[in-house]
């Protein structure tokens, strides 16, 4: 692919632009594998793909016996498209622009621009909007097109050169799609990272059935050409810690407080290890919405963690897709790029977290093919726009955006006729949408790009949850039913349901509902839930993470929502068997027991601790109307605690003639404030 010359409106002005096309030169639609499935099964493709994204990033191993191709041009870079997420705050090389579209007279070399904080450049990501899923998509294709035209140009010169190998390699180059990461998957997310993400050095395989081991483009990031002038260490005043951003010249994760940095992996796999049953629960609750919700509220509340049509109503909490992915970020990046936004994409395991992400998204969507942003959503009689600041490249202000035309663009990704993607374009994988000529495997009988019948919708949806973890029959099949027996369970057809649901006996789910400020710590961090266990000790019960950019960064849509002080949702599901725990071990005799003395039970069982971007713990609080009070010298500043952390619970429904159709929550209702008598400062935090 090429950057292309496009005549605009009159003789003499010219546009430049990278389209994206993923891999519509191949012809054919190929699945993204799994890397770990990739390395192990398709030694070809694996081979090409680490060469492809050495290459990308400027690296090429020129002792392999065969030529490995130059990026041509600046717009395929791995610098030019990862500085896209964030920094550095300029134009991408694949959307230049003609004078006539510079509506805002920006230059990157004026004062007048780049000295205000926020820039008038104001940044082209979109995060907290329902443009989250859809503004991603083409981002991931944008990589996966330009490592695969370098592979097909990396396997044409090892079949030329070597005669023998004919059909082995550019056939398999044409498959070539950008791997993924299932970090949710509940069968390998508990053992940590796969070492393919992490290790220095990675074995290939060569021309003849040699092998040979190259450094391996996936842990890590080298800066080819310096590092940008606007990247600005990030110091963590309650940890001590600084993010050496603008002197280390790689990426790192969970690196130390030094110039020279580093990578710790044990840290690294310890942080993992201990969010993956907070990922998968989280995921098998997004499988559960309920049918019937209206389908702008439904993409809204799926979509991100914002949830702009939320008004002041929190009458369903499944959580949010944005706000799990924020966990990876966090959770990977410890003191280093991963965790903050505006450097985050400079980390190569960027791309194989969103490639998931967007499986994810192509899971979801096949299962919901309903719910979708449309032009807006509706509130008590009153329809409402959607609205982004998107920055001086594309809107300027905060604008009312559509999930097509004008104010639908996905910037900077321009489609070939010059135009922008927009979200009605990024949506599906079926044969009768926008051409994308990528798909996923098979995954518990669900194939996204393959057209289904609602009844397969439902078993899909079904069968994804139970896969995630998510399983209310199953779990009230193994609690005290005697103990849980006080638990109200209304009839279904009273919140609406149709006649065929019966509600599950003796059963609830509980989950916690964690509302932060986005810009608490001048940075990324984290909430914690634990359960208090003999003594002082605790158990990790669940995170939420804040993924965000400190004060000072350009983003435009940024400086809105810390101007409107956003608070930004998640999600924690409380294990059954917990819950079951704290039941039973508060007894039920004599029938006194409520939910409301269950839900007060669960509460003074709980604890809730906050930690910076580098996991130290920074404030605390105990649950329960009975937790000790905070002395007035250990209250920390207001605006870094959360603004609620509320416990929920909800029946559930089965069909009565179809045990196997998904389950619908129903009677949500809103129990306890789980830290009613306040936050505990642990260390000092800067302002």
């Amino acid at each position: 692919m090429t950057m292309q010359e496009h005549a605009r409106d009159a003789p003499g002005t010219a546009t430049y632009y990278y389209p994206v096309v993923g891999r519509k030169s191949t012809g054919t639609v190929s699945d993204r594998l799994h890397i770990t499935d990739m390395e192990k099964s398709d030694p070809y493709q694996f081979s090409l793909f680490i060469l492809s994204y050495s290459a990308v990033q400027g690296v090429r191993d020129t002792t392999l016996g065969f030529a490995i191709p130059d990026v041509e041009l600046p717009a395929a870079s791995y610098f030019e498209i990862a500085g896209i997420h964030g920094k550095p705050y300029y134009e991408y090389a694949g959307d230049r622009k003609p004078p006539q579209e510079r509506a805002a007279d920006y230059s990157q070399d004026s004062p007048k621009d780049t000295l205000p904080t926020p820039s008038r450049f104001g940044g082209y990501c979109t995060h907290k909007s329902v443009m989250f899923p859809t503004w991603h998509r083409p981002y991931v294709m944008l990589m996966e097109q330009v490592v695969g035209d370098i592979a097909d140009r990396i396997a044409a010169n090892i079949e030329k050169q070597y005669p023998s190998e004919v059909g082995k390699w550019v056939p398999e180059a044409q498959k070539l799609r950008f791997p993924f990461w299932d970090w949710a998957d509940p069968a390998t997310n508990p053992k940590g990272l796969p070492a393919v993400l992490y290790e220095d050095t990675v074995q290939i395989t060569l021309p003849g059935g040699k092998s040979a081991t190259v450094q391996n483009p996936i842990s890590y990031y080298t800066y080819q050409w310096g590092i940008p002038s606007d990247f600005t260490n990030i110091y963590t005043a309650s940890s001590g810690l600084t993010a050496y951003f603008s002197t280390w010249t790689r990426s790192y994760r969970h690196a130390p407080s030094t110039p020279q940095g580093g990578t710790d992996i044990a840290a690294l796999q310890t942080a993992i290890e201990g969010v993956a049953s907070t990922l998968s629960s989280g995921i098998g609750l997004l499988f559960a919405f309920p049918e019937g919700m209206d389908p702008a509220i439904a993409y809204d509340n799926f979509s991100n963690e914002l949830n702009e049509s939320r008004m002041i109503v929190d009458y369903f909490n499944s959580g949010s897709l944005e706000a799990i992915h924020g966990i990876i970020h966090g959770t990977v990046g410890g003191n280093g790029h991963m965790t903050q936004q505006d450097y985050s994409a400079f980390d190569p395991i960027f791309f194989f977290h969103h490639s998931n992400v967007d499986r994810l998204i192509a899971l979801w969507e096949w299962c919901y093919p309903e719910y979708w942003m449309g032009d807006g959503y509706v509130y008590n009689g009153t329809s409402y726009s959607w609205t982004q600041q998107l920055g001086t490249f594309a809107q300027v202000y905060n604008e009312q955006i559509l999930p097509a035309g004008a104010r639908g663009s996905l910037t900077p990704f321009r489609n070939e006729n010059g135009t922008y993607w927009t979200p009605e374009q990024a949506r599906f994988l079926d044969a009768k949408a926008y051409p994308k000529y990528y798909s996923y495997p098979e995954f518990q009988g669900v194939k996204v790009d393959q057209a289904a019948t609602d009844a397969e919708r439902a078993a899909g949806r079904a069968s994804i949850a139970k896969y995630y973890g998510f399983d209310p029959q199953k779990a009230a099949t193994q609690v005290d039913t005697e103990a849980w027996s006080h638990l109200p369970v209304p009839a279904p057809k009273d919140s609406g349901l149709p006649q065929t649901f019966q509600g599950i006996q003796n059963y609830r789910i509980f989950v916690v509902l964690v509302q932060l400020p986005e810009f608490a710590f001048n940075s990324s961090y984290h909430f914690e839930l634990h359960h208090n266990t003999n003594g002082n000790q605790t158990e990790l019960i669940g995170t939420t993470t804040v993924f965000t950019r400190p004060n000072d960064s350009p983003c435009a849509a940024c400086a809105v929502r810390r101007e409107m002080g956003a608070i930004v949702r998640g999600v924690i599901t409380l294990p059954p068997s917990l819950v079951n725990d704290i039941i039973v071990n508060n007894g039920t005799s004599g029938g006194k027991a409520t939910l409301e003395t269950t839900t007060e039970a669960i509460a003074q069982s709980l604890s809730g601790k906050l930690l910076d971007a580098s996991r130290k713990v920074v404030v605390t609080a105990q649950g329960g109307t009975n937790a000790p009070n905070v002395p007035s010298d250990q209250v920390p500043p207001p605006h870094i605690v959360p603004s609620g952390v509320t416990l929920f619970t909800a029946a559930v429904a089965e069909k009565a003639d179809d045990k196997t159709y998904p389950v619908q929550l129903y009677d949500w209702q809103k129990h306890n404030a789980l830290f009613t008598n306040g936050w505990k400062q642990e260390v000092k935090q800067a302002s």
